[in-house]
């Protein structure tokens, strides 16, 4: 967003006196307006060229209509969660991008269930994971885990971008990128390239998927 052209004022003739007024400065840009806010409550919905590119393509996808179809049992559920812990209820939809809503699904590095969790992370915030149970299987046990996930990795980076891109990447790797440019946004990261590939494309690829599953909310 940039400021209007400045326009010159025109000298005026002081009454009386026949002399000019020196030009008036121009006046200043108008502030940047933030599309949307960015808080513990809601989701940020930007404006932003590499969302609208993942909304191109999964446009043409048939995998997102799969995968909210098979949604469609959990989502009002994992809304509700999502809400009682005072986080977007449009987090509910991040299984599509981690397991395609299936509860059995496994990851190549020990991820499990519908929010793919690893066991340190299940057992961090409270999921019983042992040779006789694992709650990671459970949609719901797993769903409030991961609520309280997030809702930590909002408070410890102030937004969801970045939460996110910790939910895929881990902590330790957005520590890292942070220490290289402290204070620097999601966007700000990946355009400078501290951000893994991988991290960059989970981020857009969520953020574009909440636009086409939810339009009137983004």
């Amino acid at each position: 967003m940039r400021g209007l052209p400045s326009v010159l004022a025109v000298a005026a003739i002081v009454a009386g006196c026949g002399t000019f007024r020196a030009p008036a400065p121009p006046p200043p840009p108008p502030a940047p307006t933030a599309a949307v806010t960015d808080t513990p409550e809601h989701l940020p919905c930007p404006r932003d060229e590499r969302i609208e590119d993942w909304a191109r393509r999964l446009r043409r996808d048939p995998w997102l209509q799969d995968s909210l179809a098979r949604g469609e049992q959990y989502l009002p559920r994992l809304r509700a969660i999502m809400a009682r812990h005072g986080l977007p209820p449009s987090l509910a939809l991040l299984p599509a991008v981690e397991s395609g809503f299936d509860p059995r699904a496994r990851g190549r590095y020990g991820e499990l269930g519908l929010w793919q969790l690893r066991r340190p992370t299940a057992r961090r915030f409270g999921l019983v994971v042992s040779a006789r149970r694992d709650d990671r299987l459970e949609p719901e046990r797993a769903t409030e885990a991961a609520a309280r996930y997030l809702a930590a990795l909002h408070e410890r980076y102030g937004e969801w971008p970045l939460a996110l891109a910790a939910y895929n990447a881990g902590e330790r790797r957005i520590d890292r990128a942070l220490a290289r440019e402290p204070n620097a946004t999601f966007w700000q990261l990946a355009e400078h390239g501290h951000l893994p590939r991988t991290s960059r494309n989970f981020v857009g690829r969520f953020m574009a998927l909440v636009r086409l599953a939810e339009p009137t909310n983004c």
